[in-house]
């Protein structure tokens, strides 16, 4: 999976599911990678008002969730602006 792409569109979740209130408001984004295959991610590390169309991004590896009772983490790519 190559690790960058552009933002092809976006959309803001206020209202989260259950279980990401802690990530509101999230950032959603179809990203377009350098192989032209569309991936949805979320987008982190920015403010809604850094996301624009066409937005280069790099994939990032994130902790997803965290689940106490069997100590188990969780871990996967999200997105953020390149900023070089």
């Amino acid at each position: 999976m190559p690790k960058t792409g552009n933002i092809v569109t976006y959309t803001v979740l206020r209202e989260t599911m259950t279980r990401f209130e802690a990530h509101a408001p999230m950032i959603l984004a179809i990203i377009q990678l350098e192989n032209q295959v569309k991936v949805l991610s979320q987008i982190v590390d920015c403010s809604e008002d850094a996301i624009k169309i066409g937005s280069r991004v790099k994939a990032v590896f994130r902790k997803v969730a965290s689940n106490g009772d069997s100590d188990t983490i969780q871990y996967g790519y999200k997105f953020a602006i390149d900023t070089q």
